[in-house]
């Protein structure tokens, strides 16, 4: 499935997993609230009404977090992980996320810009995966 055109929606969603396995990677992802009138094509929202699943980048040629060369796999560095932008442009994945730690770990907060660039990008649609993690 193509997600490119919904990306928008995700401003206020969560990076919810980080799977990175040699030249493979996989985002688990969930939407910001939406509505089914939003859709283009048919989707299957979540319970709470968000697009989720997962957005897989394979052949993975290089990652840049922050404008440094990432060359070490990437993880997720903290619990929460909010979208703040989201886009795909070709087979280049561009994130903004802000992160944070929940209670009762100290408050921490950090923001990160991630250029993933592929071979293939493609989306998985999981609506019931936030509750197998």
């Amino acid at each position: 499935m193509d997600i490119s055109d919904y990306t928008a929606f995700f401003h206020d969603g969560s990076l919810l997993e980080i799977k990175h396995d040699n030249d493979k990677i996989e985002l688990s992802m969930s939407s910001a609230e939406m509505d089914e009138e939003d859709l283009k094509e048919p989707i299957e929202l979540s319970n709470d009404d968000c697009i989720v699943g997962k957005l897989h980048i394979e052949g993975v040629k290089c990652i840049v977090v922050d404008d440094e060369l990432l060359e070490s796999p990437l993880k997720k560095e903290y619990e929460d992980g909010q979208i703040f932008h989201f886009e795909i442009v070709n087979n280049t994945v561009n994130l903004e996320i802000i992160w944070g730690t929940y209670p009762p770990k100290p408050e921490m907060d950090d923001f990160s810009v991630i250029t993933i660039e592929g071979q293939k990008v493609y989306w998985e649609n999981i609506p019931d995966l936030e509750t197998r993690l």
